[in-house]
């Protein structure tokens, strides 16, 4: 059956292809152009809605353009109708008005869900509406399915965010059996969405690994990014002054809330479990929301005659603030069975609003781990109606331990759980999804892709020893793209050999031409990827563009990730015997950054090591770090390899991996990676015992008046010439412009000039500009009085580091983008006014 449905829709597919593939392309300037497709949206106040409108108002903050597609509230009261089509700040939003249903029975919103998804696909046929990015919900489930349909039309890109695990929630629920013939076809159905999505999004590891389970091949699309709370709106509020809690009585009453939907997946009992324990003691439960367990449950308590027990309707969202925090403590409840296969959104708003929570749930949920890290709170089994009431009571005789608690809970989401911190994840992966959606092919085809080098050098002569060859894209409209950007796609396509074999053969006619106009012997680094490495037509290859240059193999040397090399001990030895042979060196690059075994070390014929960037960034003030080094150093003079510093920015770094005893090193100290006409002068230079290259920009640029209402740009660098040059360029550009030369310095700067962006580099001594990120969103989410910014500060971080672990890191720590060096300053403008505006 599948097959039928798969060739009758690649049949229509071609057909709808004909009459809506788009004849012009899209006049937005934007790099990323999302279209959300969501179910539920406001003035809904189902969860995934509120969820989506706060992404995608963050979202459009950092430059992407939001266009929303959505059906008419179904969740929010007297199901009032809204606009077709309206703004909300800058997001578009448009709503289907097909089939428009309010029932909340199982059949109702069957019906309603389809005829939402047939209008749907109907919608973003127009190319208008598409934009080049997808982001679609599992709510309804089978929207996903739309994602998969349009990128075989137009080969659009698409991310899936999996909120509920369907069909196994329909499983577990005993809805269908695990062998009803609608539950393979379902599974099925998944396998090829999941195979087809750019990028899958789940909010827990425990639901990772239900999916890859079933279809371990999309392990490496999964990504895992939490839900979030806003602390500028739900924050703290003392129930003496909560308007909330006085109109409803609840200021004198220990108050235990549970507030959202009462489904089928989240376990009433042992709450009312508890309340039964507790009907003779102060505390009152209140329950404020809807779901097909509440009948049941008021029916329970109307029945055993408790009295200790409220409900009330959903609240608005407007209200929201004032309701959670109109308790002593917050409930959370997933049923036996249901980890990993739903996602508890309202442990986050929970937190944020200062109460401690408990979490009724397995052993095995991922929700223990975070109320152990933020210390918020209990986790309570399923069925411990007794634990619960002790915890209840512990509360209520304590209320400087309840307080601790919620103050902790609200710093965890301060910390790590806002709709900035998420939305930048988010971000990251719908820009990654276009530009792997980039035809990469095509780029390689119309010679878009460019070589640049990074000298080597030997430390103790300050002479060249070598050039790293590493790969760019000059791409045509968005200027120069760093590796960390497309590499993950190019490997995921496999286009990542192709590209491979080019490097090399473009790399070893640029060393032929600069041998035959100098008598510089250099040696020439070429990184080899893993499908490279391990690749059947890797001899062959290097042995061809070897003999069509006439080089002599000891020019070459190969490198390696340490982690790649560990990928196949066996296969690896295999080929470093081969290369052995033929003289041809292999390095180890990125060493000490991962685990390779030394026993391994010792087996691998290999000729230096490359010490990871991220090592000899923290050589200064890490004493233990430099004792590691020094080991290093000894352990490649016994096996008789060459040791390579890799990331020197500094004279401090330089000056440290010299008395370490490292004799080679490469870094933006001396030169950044530079095309092959720069780098024949930077080669003339270092050759001629410059220690670093001058930069022909820096005497172009002049600082120039700025008007004392323009916005203010904080440059953190430690390099003086660098800041020189972002100076210039920021003052051109109509900025004030203030500098730091190190972390120390930016955040005191940030205290007391409130910039409007700051520039940040990534590798500084002492406290490096990761950490520096980190410290300065602390700083701005957490004020003496506990407020918090409404508006983050835009922060850019600039890293020579362009591998997607640095770039990654960069997000992480707060960074709302950045930039590689060598920097295309056309880029750094564009990002300067982006962000500025």
């Amino acid at each position: 059956m599948l097959r039928f449905f798969t060739a009758f829709g690649q049949n229509f597919l071609r057909r709808l292809r004909q009459l809506f593939q788009p004849e012009q392309p899209s006049r937005s300037t934007a790099e990323v152009q999302l279209t959300l497709v969501t179910q539920f949206y406001p003035p809904d106040f189902a969860a995934t809605g509120q969820f989506m409108d706060e992404l995608a108002q963050n979202l459009s903050k950092q430059g992407i353009e939001v266009q929303v597609f959505t059906g008419q509230p179904s969740y929010a009261f007297d199901t009032q109708t809204a606009p077709d089509t309206e703004w909300m700040d800058k997001v578009l939003v448009r709503r289907s008005r097909f089939l428009r249903g309010g029932s909340r029975k199982w059949a109702g919103r069957t019906v309603s869900s389809l005829a939402f998804c047939a209008h749907a696909i109907w919608h973003l046929l127009k190319p208008e509406h598409r934009g080049n990015v997808l982001l679609l919900t599992s709510e309804p489930p089978f929207l996903q399915v739309i994602g998969w349909m349009l990128k075989l039309l137009f080969n659009i890109p698409f991310v899936t965010l999996v909120y509920d695990l369907y069909p196994e929630v329909a499983v577990e629920l005993r809805v269908l059996s695990q062998n009803h013939w609608l539950i393979r076809f379902w599974d099925a159905v998944n396998r090829r969405v999941w195979n087809a999505a750019d990028a899958i999004v789940v909010p827990c590891h425990t639901m990772r690994d239900r999916i890859v389970a079933k279809v371990p091949e999309v392990a490496d699309k999964i990504t895992i990014i939490h839900n979030w709370a806003d602390p500028t709106w739900i924050k703290p509020i003392a129930k003496c002054t909560n308007a909330f809690a006085q109109e409803h009585q609840l200021v004198d009453t220990f108050t235990v809330l549970y507030s959202g939907n009462m489904g089928r997946c989240h376990d009433m009992d042992t709450i009312l479990g508890a309340a039964i324990e507790l009907k003779n003691e102060p505390v009152e439960f209140l329950f404020i929301g809807g779901g097909p367990k509440q009948a049941a449950v008021m029916e329970q308590i109307k029945a055993l005659k408790l009295t200790n027990c409220r409900f009330l309707p959903y609240q608005d969202k407007s209200l929201l603030p004032q309701s959670l925090t109109a308790c002593d403590l917050s409930l959370v409840s997933v049923d036996t069975g249901m980890e990993g296969l739903v996602a508890p959104s309202k442990f986050y708003s929970a937190l944020s609003a200062g109460r401690p929570v408990a979490i009724i749930c397995e052993k095995h949920s991922y929700l223990r781990s975070l109320v152990a890290d933020a210390n918020c709170g209990a986790a309570i089994n399923n069925g411990d109606s007794k634990g619960l009431a002790g915890f209840i009571r512990y509360l209520a005789k304590d209320p400087e331990m309840t307080q601790r608690m919620g103050q902790s809970g609200y710093r965890y989401i301060q910390e790590y759980f806002t709709p900035f911190a998420i939305s930048q994840q988010y971000y990251r992966i719908l820009r990654r999804a276009v530009v792997k959606n980039a035809d990469l092919s095509d780029a390689l085809n119309q010679s878009e892709f460019r070589v640049y080098y990074q000298p080597v050098l030997d430390l103790r002569s300050g002479k060249i020893w070598g050039l790293e060859a590493v790969v760019r894209w000059q791409h045509p409209t968005r200027g120069l793209i760093c590796p960390a950007e497309f590499v993950p796609a190019a490997e995921e396509t496999g286009l990542i050999i192709s590209l491979g074999w080019w490097l090399l053969e473009e790399a070893c006619r640029q060393l032929q031409l600069w041998r035959s106009q100098s008598n510089y012997d250099l040696k020439l680094c070429i990184n080899l990827s893993s499908r490279q490495f391990f690749h059947p037509d890797l001899i062959p290859q290097i042995d061809r563009a070897l003999a069509t240059y006439q080089l002599p193999t000891s020019c070459l040397m190969l490198e390696v990730d340490d982690q790649v090399a560990m990928e196949d001990a066996a296969a690896t030895t295999s080929i470093l015997l081969q290369l052995q042979i033929r003289q041809i060196p292999v390095c180890i690059d990125n060493f000490g950054e991962s685990y390779t075994s030394l026993d391994y070390l010792h087996r691998f014929p290999v000729a230096a090591l490359k010490i990871a960037p991220s090592l000899i960034g923290r050589i200064g003030p890490d004493k233990g770090l430099s004792n590691l080094l020094e080991t290093i150093v000894i352990l490649a003079k016994d096996l008789n390899m060459l040791a390579i510093a890799k990331g020197i920015e500094t004279e401090e770094q330089l000056q440290r991996v010299k008395e370490i005893g490292l004799q080679y090193g490469q870094g933006f100290l001396f030169s950044p990676p530079v095309d092959a006409e720069s780098a024949s002068v930077v080669v003339d230079s270092l050759q001629s015992g410059l220690s670093t290259v001058p930069d022909a920009s820096t005497t172009e640029m002049m600082l120039s008046p700025s008007s004392q209402n323009a916005s203010l740009v904080l440059v953190v660098d430690d390099d003086r010439s660098m800041r020189s040059i972002l100076k210039g360029i920021i003052a051109k550009e109509g900025y004030r412009v203030i500098e730091a030369k190190n972390a120390e310095e930016a955040i005191s700067l940030f205290q007391t000039h409130q910039p409007n962006l700051i520039l940040l580099d990534a590798l500084m001594p002492d406290m490096d500009g990761f950490q520096c990120c980190q410290q300065l969103r602390y700083l701005q989410n957490s004020s003496n009085d506990g407020a918090i910014a409404v508006q983050p500060v835009p922060i850019l971080m600039i890293t020579a580091l362009d591998d997607s672990t640095s770039v990654d890191r960069a997000f992480d720590s707060g960074a709302t983008d950045y930039i590689t060096k060598p920097i295309n300053w056309a880029v750094l403008r564009q990002r300067l006014n982006r962000l500025l505006s």
